[in-house]
């Protein structure tokens, strides 16, 4: 036979089972959920990072800072850049929009080297596009009169020294 006590019992420990249960439950979800937005920016911040490695917006950006005109690199990579609180260091050279603090951070970076011959190049864009010439060319005159085939409004000549160090790019993301 089953007595009230024995259901008192038995719903009192199903009660306390079901408490240390859930308690458990929402421990796990609140780790993996956690770990899925981490993983959420670290991918936001890993493919910017990439598309301006990949295109060629940092190498010519890295030519610009190089030559005097690191304003004109920050201004289009800000334009590029569709995050909202960053710090981007291209070697020495910070470039950094919103605020970080309070933030969870992810960190990027890659490393670029430059492997091309001495001279002169031709950097030209917009305010959200940098391209670099195919080739080098023996003058700065030469180089305008080659950007002036372009309808573009930046057309820069700049000139390249060679050297194997490489570059560290380092992109952090607060989100």
């Amino acid at each position: 036979m089953i007595f009230d006590s024995d259901v008192m019992l038995g719903v009192i420990i199903l009660i306390v089972g079901m408490g240390f249960f859930t308690l458990s439950m929402e421990e796990h979800i609140g780790s993996y959920t956690e770990a899925v937005r981490m993983n959420i920016l670290y991918d936001k911040a890993s493919d910017q990072l990439k598309s301006l490695v990949s295109d060629g917006t940092l190498e010519s950006a890295i030519l610009l800072i190089n030559n005097g005109y690191g304003y004109i690199a920050e201004n289009i990579l800000k334009n590029r850049i569709n995050l909202d609180n960053y710090i981007l260091r291209i070697g020495g050279y910070n470039i950094s929009e919103g605020d970080l603090s309070n933030k969870d951070l992810v960190i990027v970076s890659t490393v670029v080297v430059l492997n091309r011959t001495e001279g002169w190049y031709g950097i030209y864009g917009d305010s959200t596009t940098l391209n670099l010439t195919d080739r080098h060319f023996l003058s700065e005159n030469e180089t305008y009169d080659y950007l002036n085939n372009f309808k573009y409004p930046l057309k820069r000549a700049v000139y390249y020294v060679r050297s194997s160090d490489p570059i560290n790019i380092t992109l952090i993301y607060g989100g």
